[in-house]
């Protein structure tokens, strides 16, 4: 079973394709218009690190296609469509988990009503890994424009990382702590296991 845990970030923010309209300019970056400065795909199957930018999409792609199984956080509304809008075409992805879909599934479930923010990764980390991410996603461009690459691709590596180590917390607890709920997500037994035999 090969799982894979990715991230990605934009050349481009929303507000530099469209100053006046930021909804706009979130829809350009699905399109791929902004570009990919990072990708970092952790391959559980042979516990590697692969960086990828929009010169080796196509690499990206079939890696990513590769998988039994794909992770991501927020990946489902963001991060497919980014590297879909480069490639020019969908994704064959063979299963795809986005965290943070499942969390905000769940969460709609229970009722529960949270503000703009209290399920980033970085604050569901927090509360559940007890540590958060190392630098803000806002800062990746400008990382990027200053030619610093190393600290672009650790930052990446990073968020990657943190989604990997949420995904098996949930395979281990069955759920994550969201504002002061503990919420139960509904993730496949059989991708549970593949991942914690590989962790």
């Amino acid at each position: 079973m090969r799982i894979l845990y990715f991230d990605l970030e934009t050349r481009k923010h929303a507000e530099d394709l469209e100053p006046q309209d930021t909804d706009l300019g979130w829809d350009r970056l699905r399109r791929g218009e902004g570009g990919v400065s990072s990708l970092a795909i952790w391959d559980a199957e042979d516990r590697w690190l692969y960086l990828y930018d929009d010169l080796t999409i196509q690499a990206a792609a079939r890696h990513l296609e590769s998988a039994d199984a794909v992770v991501g956080y927020s990946s489902a509304a963001f991060d497919v469509p980014v590297v879909e809008g480069l490639l020019g075409r969908r994704l064959a992805l063979r299963y795809h988990l986005d965290i943070y879909a499942s969390i905000a599934e769940a969460g709609a479930h229970r009722g529960l009503v949270g503000t703009k923010g209290d399920c980033t990764l970085d604050r569901v980390c927090k509360r559940n890994l007890g540590r958060g991410k190392i630098n803000h996603g806002s800062h990746a461009k400008e990382l990027a424009l200053r030619g610093r690459w190393a600290q672009l691709f650790n930052y990446c590596a990073d968020d990657v990382r943190l989604t990997r180590d949420l995904f098996l917390y949930v395979c281990e607890h069955g759920g994550v702590n969201v504002m002061t709920t503990f919420v139960t997500l509904d993730i496949p037994d059989w991708l549970c296991k593949a991942g914690l035999e590989t962790r």
